[in-house]
């Protein structure tokens, strides 16, 4: 509605009477004694007392809720209203303020023209002033004066320009408590998570030391002259042991940091989900015999013999599982439990035990990066708290989910499901898993052919040959990539293993040459790269298959069976 010049009032008048306005409602913005909620009470106290109205508040509007909350509010005795109250903003003024592009005033709603909206009857509200309060850019509520009558005088164009005044000034206010709210938001996240990581390099470190401590130790052991036959063996068992926790600890820091960086690639495919339970026994039940545990796994209901998944890290994700729950259990067992929800389309592996368990609040920090449930668990029992939360990370990336319920001092149940894993309805169903279990028959079958063994560093040489002659193979060394391509010139191989990254030729631009030469044998690589999409740049380069280094035995015999025949045969 218009809003005119008060009658006998001069423009003389008006700028003093605004000024002096201005100034007291300055004189409260800067009183250092005040809060910034004290601040706004004595502003709307203020403006009750200029504009002659009952009420003054500041209210949140949500219009997706419909709602109208108080924030701060200052009114008569007689009128029952106080903070908090929220109301349906549909029902009241602020919705019109709300909605409105510029601030409202209404002299005397009887007579106006929304005499009819529901605010007028369900408040009682005779006349009413306000204006929208903006942070960011964004509407968040109002700042609004009213009373039970109509003003004694009508609102003018002075008292429009005092409330937006009031209303420009909590934004910008709002939006400063706000942005030092989120900085010390943040600042306290970031000390958070420096704190955690600096934890956790001090545990990482000491978590290297140790098996290295060992290998190094009992190396020394193994090649000192007092040293019977058992005593060697002892310390290269040891020494292997340790070898392979080190490495469990690298490859877990590496997976982490390539999802952090959305450079893990999951590579789904039909998988035998037997082999994924055998394999996952056979290194686990070792740990569990050295502390005295029964470890088993079970098949609860009929389960599809393939799922769809990626089966590295579907391992990866419950030997970690595994592992922990030995570690963290003294004395009882643990158990693999395995499912299938033909309803759901749903398989889950629960992994549960009789060890430490948790309480309520070590939950809460379970699936945190960098962190252990507490303090006196990774003195106790080591670890770099990269373990659960690594598994969390990689089973959403499987498009799963995992769970734990857990109580302290009884034990814990961590349960991943995979749900759309199963693609063959009709396919095989395993019922029981002791009738299908896979012997390992890499020790006793060899097998027949010629390798080319492309590989620069000395070691690595006479290990991966080690490996190869002690499965029947005869073998060869290229020293790069160029001996390699000259060597295929005079001889025939029917494997060539070819290390990526070598001097005067790279055994990828190798490969490259090769297969321009139209050379059609089977090529496989060998990486020690830690970066995502390695499978994917040795396929584009022409190779047959890929090993990843440290080379594994039986890994390794796994892949040479694929393209060799048996010697027997």
């Amino acid at each position: 509605m218009a809003l005119k010049k008060q009658k006998n009032q001069s423009d003389d008048d008006i700028l003093i009477e605004q000024g002096e306005r201005i100034r007291a409602l300055h004189k409260i913005i800067s009183r250092p004694d005040l809060s910034f909620d004290e601040q706004i009470d004595e502003t709307l106290k203020l403006g009750c007392r200029l504009l002659g109205t009952e009420v003054g508040k500041v209210g949140k509007q949500d219009p997706e809720n419909n709602t109208s909350e108080f924030l701060n509010i200052i009114s008569v005795s007689d009128i029952p209203v106080k903070r908090g109250i929220v109301m349906p903003l549909d029902k009241t003024f602020c919705h019109i303020t709300f909605s409105s592009p510029q601030a409202v005033s209404i002299s005397h709603v009887s007579q106006s023209e929304y005499k009819d909206h529901p605010a007028a009857s369900f408040l009682g509200m005779e006349s009413y002033i306000g204006t929208s309060i903006n942070i960011h850019g964004k509407k968040f509520g109002t700042i609004n004066f009213s009373s039970r009558t109509p003003v004694a005088r009508a609102f003018t164009e002075a008292d429009v320009d005092l409330v937006n005044l009031m209303g420009s000034w909590i934004s910008v206010m709002m939006e400063r408590q706000l942005e030092a709210e989120e900085l010390k938001q943040s600042k306290l996240k970031a000390d958070a998570a420096n704190k955690a990581k600096s934890s956790f390099l001090a545990n990482m470190s000491h978590e290297i030391r140790t098996p290295l401590t060992s290998i190094i130790g009992f190396a020394e052991l193994a090649i000192s002259e007092d040293q019977d036959m058992a005593e060697r063996m002892n310390a290269l068992i040891t020494i292997h042991n340790s070898g392979n926790h080190l490495l469990n600890l690298i490859n877990d820091i590496l997976d982490f940091s390539k999802i952090e960086a959305d450079e893990l690639v999951i590579e789904k495919q039909n998988t035998d989900i037997l082999s994924i339970l055998n394999e996952v026994e056979s290194i686990l039940t070792v740990p569990a015999k050295n502390k005295q545990l029964n470890f088993s796994i079970e098949i609860d209901s009929p389960v599809p013999e393939k799922i769809n998944t990626d089966a590295l890290r579907l391992k990866q994700i419950l030997i970690n599982l595994g592992g922990n729950a030995i570690k963290f259990t003294d004395k009882g067992k643990v158990k693999l439990s395995v499912g299938y929800d033909k309803d759901n389309d749903s398989i889950y592996f629960a992994i549960s035990d009789t060890g430490i368990g948790m309480t309520l609040d070590q939950i809460q920090n379970v699936f945190k990066a960098f962190k252990q449930a507490d303090a006196s668990i990774s003195r106790r029992f080591g670890g770099t708290g990269l373990g659960l939360s690594l598994s969390k990370r990689l089973t959403e990336l499987l498009d799963g989910n995992l769970e734990v319920e857990s109580t302290a001092g009884k034990g814990s149940t961590f349960t991943l499901t995979l749900t759309h894993a199963c693609t063959d309805k009709d396919g095989k169903i395993i019922s029981n898993i002791d009738s299908y279990r896979k012997e390992d028959t890499t020790a006793t079958n060899k097998l027949k052919g010629s390798v080319l063994l492309a590989e620069d560093n000395e070691l690595n040489q006479q290990l991966i040959k080690k490996y190869l002659t002690g499965m029947g193979l005869s073998v060869d060394i290229a020293e790069n990539g160029l001996e390699a391509v000259d060597a295929t010139t005079d001889k025939s191989y029917d494997i060539i293993f070819m290390d990526m990254q070598m001097p005067v030729m790279s055994g990828l631009d190798a490969v490259k040459s090769l297969r321009k030469k139209k050379y059609t044998g089977t090529i496989i690589m060998l990486t020690a790269n830690a970066t995502s999409g390695d499978r994917t740049i040795c396929l584009n380069a022409g190779s047959d298959d890929y090993v990843t280094k440290p080379i594994n035995r039986v890994k390794l015999y796994e892949t040479c069976s694929k393209y060799l025949d048996s010697a027997d045969s």
